[in-house]
């Protein structure tokens, strides 16, 4: 990312999350670890070792240049989306996870897939 011009933004412990900037664009970085069952689990901070969704990674395997990662699945992103103020009262509702929720249940249902 420091590469391509992206500048570290502060925000959560760097053991639970990466924030980067570029052109007023923020992309978060959100660490994953697995437990001693293989449930996917936050990986630092205040809540390490919390599991996250059942099924969160079952959306397969995507690619970004040489890289290979797990893609969160829509249905976990919404969750996610929409539960994250109330997990961290801290953090506020923004209007992009609002549009996102809308844009994700769309494309869901264009798949004929319930957003849940």
């Amino acid at each position: 990312m420091l590469l391509h011009g992206h500048q570290p933004v502060p925000g959560p412990p760097s053991d639970l999350q990466l924030d980067f900037a570029k052109d007023g664009l923020e992309n978060s970085f959100t660490l994953l670890d697995r437990d001693a069952a293989g449930r996917v689990v936050v990986a630092g901070g205040p809540w390490a070792g919390a599991p996250w969704l059942e099924g969160m990674l079952d959306a397969g395997m995507g690619r970004i240049g040489g890289l290979q990662c797990a893609i969160v699945s829509p249905q976990a992103q919404i969750e996610i989306k929409r539960m994250m103020p109330i997990w961290d009262p801290s953090r506020p509702r923004w209007t992009k996870d609002a549009e996102d929720i809308a844009r994700l249940e769309a494309a869901l249902r264009a798949r004929g897939k319930r957003p849940e």
